[in-house]
This record gives C-alpha cells, structure tokens and sequence, in this order.
C-alpha cells in the first residue's frame, strides 16, 4: 500500500512505501516481548547489584582508613627518613633563585612568596587551646604530644625579616628550610660517638635535642664563592617540635641559612643537609637534603 508525495513546483513525484505492522503470530510476539522484559530486567538487576558491591566497599574503605593517620607508620612505612624543602619557590619547575642586589624588581615576587609562607607563624595565628608554650622545654617532648608548640619568629634574628627584604636588597639572600611532615617520626639525638665531624664543632653533649642544618657547595668553584653563611636558630630544628601527628594547627620549625657575603655573578650549588642520628642523606630519593642553584648579581 502506497501513497505519492508531489513537490510543491511539481517537478518530480516520489512512491513511498507505507508501513503496516499487523501480527501475524500473537503467540510469536509475546514471547518476544516476555524475553525482552527479562532481559532489560537481567540488566537493570546486574546494574542494581554492580552499584550495591560499589558502595558497600566504599562503607568498608572509609570505614578501615583512619583520616587522621596513616595505615602503614613506622619500619612499615616508606618514609622512614623526612625530606627537605626551601623557600622562596615561586617557579615550582626550577630550583633557581636569581637577584639583582639593590633592583626590587628582580626580587619583589621573592620576598612575596618568603613572606606569604612566614605569616603562617605570626604569633597571633598561633593562639587557642590546642596551642601551647615550649620556651622552656629543652630537651625532647614527653607530654601533651596532641598539642601544638608555638614557633616565636624571633628565632630568626634581626637580619632574616621582612624588614630587611630577606636580604635580597643587600645581596646577602636568606633562604628558608624546612623539614617535611613524617607521621610520628622522632628526632633521634647524637653521642660523642656518633656525632658526624661536620657538625662536631658546634655540637653540645648537654644539649644534643637539635636537627642540626648544614648547607655546602656541590662542587669547589661554588665551596670558593659561597661565602660565610649564618643560620637562624643557629642550631637548627628543635626536638620539641616533634613528633607530627596530624595535630590541628601544626607547624613545622623553620631555620633561615643567610648567604652573608656571596660573589656576584657566579652561580652557587648549594645543598643543605639536616644531621639526627637517624637521618639518612640521599640525593635521589631526595633524603634529608635539599638542592637548589643560587645566582646574586
């Protein structure tokens, strides 16, 4: 059964095919609609079932995962030794930190980004319940380990401040080190027998609760031109400041190295090692040290 379409200018006439769907088997087509019900039914089913094993492993995955310490802590752990970081960074990509002495404009974004990490340990960020007074603490922590020490800026000294410019207006850099968070690892202090001897000098027996911090040229040109370098605290990472245990607040202690009197244009290799007796230094895997590339001109 057909019927014809005429296009409205009567150029061409088109013989189309009309449908018709009749039954011819009423049996046939219900079975085809009973196994095409059981089918999406099969599906729907296998979906419900698929979504149901998904949540409850998720109900059982956050139900295993503490959120406020990790699964794996201690000899089970990878991080069995804390990295190190520095500042100022502000190209993530480069470990370059480049300046001309007494040209803002090639260190203002430095000392921005210096200054944006130090307000974090403005005192008055640093106040409340979960905070509390280590002034007086000299040794390691034993007690109220879920309660933050205040870090007091003023370890820092005069020079390394923002008052100063970090130094870089005087070509005579400050850079900030830090010590990276490992969950619940503790310092462990020296002995006149294991103490290294490129910290001996300044190493006390009476007050061994320090990280100390050394940083040294890669390479003799870099030993030749880097010049007296001065660090604030001059001893380095407080004991009483460990361990991390996620407490809410913390803040990791930070020491300032200053390159006092470096020769312009030469480009300085630096690497900085924190020294406990059980820090490892691995330059690969990036342990205990850090490394960057320092040009003041």
């Amino acid at each position: 059964m057909s019927h014809k379409l005429t296009d409205p200018c009567n150029r061409q006439r088109l013989e189309l095919p009309r449908l018709e769907f009749v039954s011819r088997d009423g049996k046939r087509d219900f079975v085809c609609v009973y196994f095409s019900v059981i089918y999406i039914c099969s599906i729907l089913l296998f979906l419900i079932g698929l979504i149901g094993i998904s949540v409850a492993f998720c109900g059982l995955f956050y139900w295993a995962i503490n959120w406020n310490k990790p699964t794996l802590q201690g000899a089970s752990s990878i991080l069995q030794t804390p990295g190190m970081g520095f500042r100022p960074q502000p190209d993530t990509k480069s470990t370059l930190i480049q300046c001309f002495k007494g040209v803002m404009e090639t260190y203002y974004h430095i000392i921005d980004h210096i200054e944006a990490y130090a307000q974090y340990y403005e005192n008055e960020l640093q106040v409340g319940d979960r905070y509390m007074d280590c002034s007086e603490i000299r040794a390691r922590r034993t007690e109220d380990l879920d309660k933050v020490c205040t870090f007091d800026p003023m370890v820092w000294g005069q020079l390394c401040v923002k008052q100063q410019d970090f130094g870089f207006d005087d070509g005579q850099p400050c850079i900030l080190l830090k010590l990276n968070k490992v969950f619940d690892w503790v310092p462990e202090e020296y002995t006149n027998e294991t103490v290294p001897d490129v910290i001996r000098d300044d190493w006390d027996p009476d007050d061994p609760w320090w990280i100390h911090v050394r940083c040294d040229g890669d390479d003799d040109s870099t030993r030749e031109n880097m010049g007296d370098l001065l660090y604030f605290p001059e001893k380095g990472f407080p004991f009483k400041y460990f361990p991390f245990r996620n407490q809410q607040g913390y803040r990791s202690p930070l020491v300032f190295v200053r390159f006092d009197n470096p020769r312009p244009g030469i480009i300085l290799f630096i690497t900085c090692r924190a020294y406990a007796r059980n820090i490892v230094h691995d330059r690969t895997e990036k342990m205990g040290q850090v490394s960057f590339e320092l040009i003041v001109d």
